[in-house]
């Protein structure tokens, strides 16, 4: 098959060099005369634009880095392929500048398929990409025998722009998943976890837990609402089992941070509808965030229960914001207010629950300054130096208690 392929990067360079060793006829082009010149020795002929690698060919592949970059090829090719030819895009671009590029084709009654390729460079060379491919059948069976030469797995997905749009999911994917072992590393390393070791046991789960891969084509309202709550409530403890530790050993972790908060959509947990659900989170939160005794026997008042069900089962459990988040904004308009007693209870609670430190709580106390005025933080800061002492005090006596036991 006579086949061009424009742009010789990582991934152009190992699509021709497979489609030379699979006996194409290949014509190479790149604005790098140099990326050239490997091709040329395995028998490719080098062209001197995109317009002379088009001419006569009947696949044009394009493998450039970006939109600009394409359609500046388009603009010269497309008018020197002949009719029933086809522009193959392996570029990841828009999917609107795809659009353009096909309408550009049209009257010249040139094809173009979308083919979003996935292994990198390494799989490139040996010709086991794996290929996503969009385009009417007719056009996608014409760059078949091309595709099969650099592809171990080549899949339709559907009709153009379909092959694209799977890549750019697969490339969303890909690069959460980089991010989220990034991060991760990060923490263990500040833990002080050997990585190597940690790696193994993450594979070693993997096969049974399904990896990053597990919850992909299921359906979120698939299953029992109360077992879907049940992982949910178990996910919210986990993550933020890792924010606090990530607080304890001074690592950041924006991403867990983002996606705690609305862990419910990922299982499909939908917090209730019953009023008594809405009650029990309710008395959970005040719980959680005050340390205090349950008012479940308390008498119900109107005031009361408004507060247990509506502040605290509805508001403050509402996706967007976890807790800690929601207590620094309480923090700030006690501050406002000049509710030194209720700050206290805020302050005293945070560092009981590890959300915040002594050194982040005095750091508050500058940050309000500049808010609230000199006056009032002149009352905020000795507080925060009282429970201080107190949080020392108590750490101090934790080892002492630990060897009486």
């Amino acid at each position: 098959m006579k086949t061009a392929v424009v742009g010789l990067g990582q991934i152009g360079g190992g699509v021709a060099g497979a489609l030379v060793a699979a006996g194409h006829a290949v014509t190479v082009y790149d604005v790098r005369p140099e990326a050239a010149e490997p091709l040329a020795s395995q028998g490719a002929v080098v062209a001197s634009s995109p317009a002379d690698a088009a001419r006569g060919q009947e696949v044009v592949v394009v493998a450039v880095v970006d939109d600009a970059q394409l359609r500046a090829v388009a603009d010269e090719a497309l008018p020197a392929m002949a009719s029933g030819a086809v522009l193959l895009v392996l570029s990841t671009v828009r999917i609107d500048t795809l659009d353009a590029v096909a309408e550009q084709a049209a009257p010249g009654s040139v094809d173009v398929v979308d083919c979003g390729v996935t292994g990198g460079p390494k799989a490139a060379a040996t010709g086991r990409l794996v290929a996503m491919l969009g385009g009417d059948d007719a056009a996608v069976e014409r760059v078949r025998p091309a595709v099969d030469a650099f592809s171990s797995k080549a899949v339709r997905l559907g009709g153009r722009g379909a092959g694209m749009r799977a890549k750019i999911v697969r490339n969303m994917m890909q690069y959460n998943m980089w991010a989220v072992a990034y991060e991760a590393q990060l923490l263990a390393e500040a833990a002080d976890l050997d990585l190597a070791a940690l790696r193994e046991v993450i594979d070693a789960g993997d096969v049974y837990t399904g990896g990053p891969l597990a919850l992909f084509g299921t359906r979120a309202d698939e299953g029992n609402m109360e077992t879907r709550r049940a992982g949910a409530a178990l996910a919210h403890k986990d993550l933020m089992a890792a924010i606090r530790l990530a607080e304890s050993v001074g690592a950041r972790v924006p991403l867990t941070r983002l996606v705690e908060p609305d862990y419910d959509a990922v299982l499909g947990a939908s917090p209730g509808d019953a009023e008594e659900d809405v009650r029990t989170a309710g008395l959970r939160i005040m719980a959680e965030l005050y340390n205090l005794p349950s008012y479940a026997d308390a008498p119900r008042t109107p005031y009361l229960d408004l507060t247990i069900e509506h502040l605290f089962g509805r508001i403050w459990t509402r996706p967007g914001l976890d807790m800690r988040q929601r207590r620094l904004l309480v923090i700030g308009a006690l501050a406002a207010l000049g509710r030194d007693d209720l700050l206290e209870v805020q302050f005293s609670s945070a560092l009981d629950r590890d959300e915040l430190t002594v050194d982040q709580l005095r750091e508050i106390v500058v940050h309000l300054a500049h808010y609230v005025g000199w006056p009032q933080t002149t009352v905020i800061g000795p507080m925060v130096e009282k429970l201080a002492l107190r949080s020392d005090a108590a750490a101090d006596a934790a080892p002492e208690d630990q060897a009486r036991g």
